[in-house]
C-alpha cells in the first residue's frame, strides 16, 4: 500500500464522502491540510473571515443540505472562535465535521504557540470529539465522524489533528473503518409504546401535538400531517417547529412557549394529554415552567434522543424513535373507529391578519406580510432577537420555509454566515438574512464572502436602533432602567457599498415590494435597512428610538 500524508489521506477520505465545499480559515496548525486541497479537483474552499463564521456556515449548509457541513480551523484561537458555531449545532442537532489542526505531538501538554486542549473544550458541546494521536487511528476517526454526526440525534464532531500527524506520510488505508460498539442510536419504537400512545389517546378528550424541530429534521412532514387528521388532534408547535404542519390548517393553533400566541399556550393547558414529538421542551417552550407546564395533562414524550425524553418534564409514556419511523408505527396501529366521532375540540381563532401591536404599532406585521407576498422559494435565515420572533410568527409564505434559525443556543451573528452555506448547500434558490441592527454587527465581516462568490443574498435589517429585546426585558423585570442597549445611528448603505454590496434605506412600506424585488436579482448581495421608526411614522405612529 502507497504511503502518503495525513494530509492527503484527509482529502481523500472527504472525495470520498462527496464532500464538494469546506468552510475554513488557514492557520500554522492546519497548512498541510490546505496544501493538500490546492490539489483538489473535487472540493471547493470557502474562505471565511472568521472562524466563528466558517463554522456557522458549515451549519447553514448542513441544514439545508441534511449532510454534515465541513469547516476547518486551526489551533488555538481557531478552535476558540469555533466554539459558538460547534454548540449552536449541537443544540440545535445540525450534522456538522469540525477538522482542527493541532501543534504537533512532542508540544501537546507544553503551552506552546496556539495550544488549547481542544478535547476538554468541546467536550460538552460535541456529539463526538477525538485527538488522532496515532496515524494509523486517522481515517478510522474521520469515518467515525461522518457516521456519528448525520445518524441518530445529528450532531457536531471535532477531529483534532495534530500538525506532524499531518505531515507524516503512512500506508493509510481509506475503507478502514471501527466499531462503534457504545453508538448504536434506536430509531424504531418500541412496538409496546406505541400501542400504550394509541390507547392513552383514544381515551383523551383534550389531546394536542406538541412538534418542534426533530419533526422537520426526520422529514415526517407528511405522516405528521396524516397522523393529526386521522385522530383529529389539534397541533402546536415549538419555535423550531415551523414548517412541520400548514399553518392555514384548520387544526393548527400555534406556537406555544414564552414568544407564542395566547391560542397555542391556553390549548397546552387545557389539554389532558399532550404528544411531544421531536423536541427537547427546553425552558422557554415550557414558560420556564417545567414542572407545572403539562400539570393537568399526561404526557407522552417521543424523541430520537434518550436522553432528552423526561429530562425537562416527566413523560408518562416514554418513545424513544426516529419521529418518521415512529409516526408511521403509530399510523399503522391506529384504528379508524376510536376516532370516528371524536371532533377537534380547539376553536380555532383566525389570526392570519391581526397585527401585533407594540412599540412599533402594527408596523411590524405589515413588513413581514410583505416579505411573504415574494412568489418564490427562498432560504430565509433570522438572527436572534425581537426579530427572529416577529418572523416565525409573520413570514407565513410556506415557500419560505422552513426559517433556518438559531434555537437553542440563540447566537446573534448565526444569519448572514448561515445564509451563505444554505445558498451552497442550494444555489437554486435565493436567500434572505433576516437580522437586527445589533446582530448584524456580530458576524459582519462575512459579506464579504456573499461579495466574493456573487451570492444573490439579501440582508433585511429590521432597524430600531437598539437591542429591542433587551430593552423589553429591561422595562418589564428592571423597572425601565434601561441601560447599554441603544445604538448610534450608522450608515448602512455606505457599510453595504463599502463592501461590495449595494445598499438600500426605506422609510416607508410601499417601498419593501419594488426594493425586494430589485435587490433580489441583482445577481449580488444587497443590504436593505428597514428604518422602523420613519417607517412607522408613515402609517402615522409617533415613534421615538430613545428609550425612557
Amino acid at each position: 500500500m502507497k504511503e502518503i500524508s495525513g494530509a492527503d489521506a484527509v482529502v481523500h477520505l472527504l472525495e470520498s464522502y462527496g464532500v464538494d465545499y469546506i468552510f475554513g480559515y488557514p492557520g500554522g496548525a492546519n497548512l498541510p491540510l490546505y496544501d493538500s486541497l490546492y490539489l483538489s479537483k473535487k472540493i471547493t474552499h470557502i474562505l471565511s473571515r472568521h472562524e466563528q463564521g466558517a463554522g456557522l456556515m458549515a451549519n447553514g449548509y448542513g441544514r439545508v443540505s441534511n449532510k454534515p457541513g465541513i469547516c476547518l480551523v486551526t489551533s488555538g484561537p481557531g478552535v476558540t472562535n469555533l466554539v459558538t458555531a460547534l454548540a449552536d449545532a449541537y443544540l440545535d442537532s445540525v450534522p456538522m465535521v469540525a477538522i482542527s489542526g493541532q501543534i504537533a505531538r512532542n508540544f501537546i501538554g507544553t503551552d506552546a504557540f496556539q495550544e488549547v486542549d481542544s478535547l476538554n473544550l468541546t467536550l460538552s458541546i460535541t456529539k463526538h470529539n477525538e485527538l488522532v494521536y496515532s496515524p494509523e487511528d486517522l481515517i478510522p476517526a474521520l469515518h467515525a465522524a461522518f457516521h456519528i454526526a448525520n445518524t441518530g440525534r445529528k450532531g457536531p464532531v471535532l477531529i483534532d489533528i495534530p500538525r506532524d500527524v499531518q505531515d507524516l506520510k503512512f500506508p493509510h488505508d481509506l475503507h478502514k473503518k471501527r466499531e462503534l460498539l457504545g453508538y448504536q442510536p434506536a430509531t424504531t419504537a418500541h412496538i409496546g409504546q406505541i400501542k400504550r400512545v394509541m390507547k392513552a389517546l383514544s381515551k383523551a378528550e383534550r389531546p394536542v401535538l406538541l412538534v418542534g424541530g426533530g419533526v422537520a429534521i426526520a422529514n415526517a412532514q407528511k405522516e405528521l400531517w396524516q397522523f393529526a387528521h386521522q385522530t383529529k388532534t389539534p397541533v402546536v408547535r415549538t419555535l423550531m417547529g415551523k414548517a412541520t404542519f400548514p399553518e392555514a390548517d384548520q387544526l393548527f393553533i400555534g406556537m406555544v412557549g414564552t414568544h407564542g400566541n395566547v391560542e397555542g399556550n391556553k390549548a397546552i393547558a387545557k389539554a389532558d394529554l399532550v404528544i411531544a414529538v421531536g423536541t427537547r421542551l427546553g425552558d422557554r417552550t415550557t414558560l420556564f415552567r417545567k414542572d407545572k407546564f403539562f400539570e393537568h395533562a399526561k404526557l407522552i414524550h417521543l424523541d430520537i434522543d434518550p436522553a432528552e425524553v423526561s429530562k425537562n418534564a416527566p413523560a408518562a409514556i416514554p418513545v424513544v424513535g426516529d419521529a418518521k419511523e415512529t409516526l408511521q408505527l403509530l399510523l399503522e396501529n391506529l384504528s379508524p373507529k376510536d376516532f370516528a366521532k371524536r371532533e377537534a375540540w380547539v376553536e380555532k381563532k383566525n389570526t392570519a391578519n391581526v397585527l401585533w401591536k407594540g412599540d412599533f404599532g402594527d408596523t411590524i406585521g405589515a413588513i413581514f406580510y410583505e416579505l411573504s407576498k415574494v412568489d418564490e422559494k427562498l432560504h430565509i435565515t433570522t438572527d436572534v432577537g425581537r426579530h427572529q420572533m416577529w418572523a416565525t410568527h409573520y413570514c407565513s409564505n410556506p415557500l419560505h420555509w422552513p426559517i433556518l434559525t438559531s434555537g437553542g443556543l440563540g447566537t446573534m451573528g448565526f444569519g448572514l454566515p448561515a445564509a451563505i452555506g444554505a445558498w451552497f448547500a442550494d444555489p437554486k434558490k435565493k436567500v434572505i438574512n433576516i437580522t437586527g441592527d445589533g446582530s448584524f454587527f456580530m458576524n459582519i465581516q462575512e459579506l464579504i464572502v456573499a461579495v466574493e462568490h456573487s451570492i444573490p443574498l439579501v440582508v433585511l435589517i429590521v432597524n430600531d436602533q437598539r437591542l429591542g429585546m433587551i430593552r423589553e426585558l429591561q422595562e418589564a423585570k428592571y423597572g425601565s432602567r434601561y441601560i447599554a442597549h441603544e445604538f448610534p445611528k450608522t450608515d448602512f448603505v455606505a457599510v453595504a457599498e463599502a463592501f461590495g454590496a449595494k445598499g438600500y434605506h426605506l422609510t416607508s412600506l410601499q417601498q419593501i415590494q419594488p426594493t425586494l424585488k430589485k435587490a433580489m436579482n441583482l445577481g449580488k448581495p444587497a443590504v436593505i435597512e428597514l428604518d422602523l421608526s420613519a417607517i412607522a411614522r408613515s402609517q402615522g405612529h409617533e415613534i421615538s428610538v430613545k428609550a425612557g
